[in-house]
């Protein structure tokens, strides 16, 4: 019984397989794919770039960038005073 039963499941199953790839589900060409990576890389870097910038940007105006050159100018300045009273 059990044979019967597999039979027909197997027949299925290698008509699908040799039945091959459906043609929406077809792989591009190779060429095609070739001449699409510019554009893609091309893409990839403009937003690479984009993404960049807004956190150049962001980091530009947080609090701790503030506060840090607040500080730093200060102790610039303390130690450009020392220096000129010792000289």
């Amino acid at each position: 019984m059990r044979l019967i039963l597999s039979l027909p499941v197997l027949v299925v199953v290698l008509l699908t397989v040799l039945e091959g790839p459906a043609p929406t589900q077809a792989a591009p060409d190779l060429f095609s794919t070739l001449d699409r990576i510019p554009d893609k890389l091309k893409e990839f870097g403009n937003t690479l770039h984009d993404k960049a910038l807004e956190i150049i940007e962001r980091i530009k105006h947080s609090k701790f960038a503030d506060k840090t050159r607040h500080w730093l100018s200060e102790t610039f300045k303390k130690i450009k005073e020392k220096l000129e009273t010792e000289i």
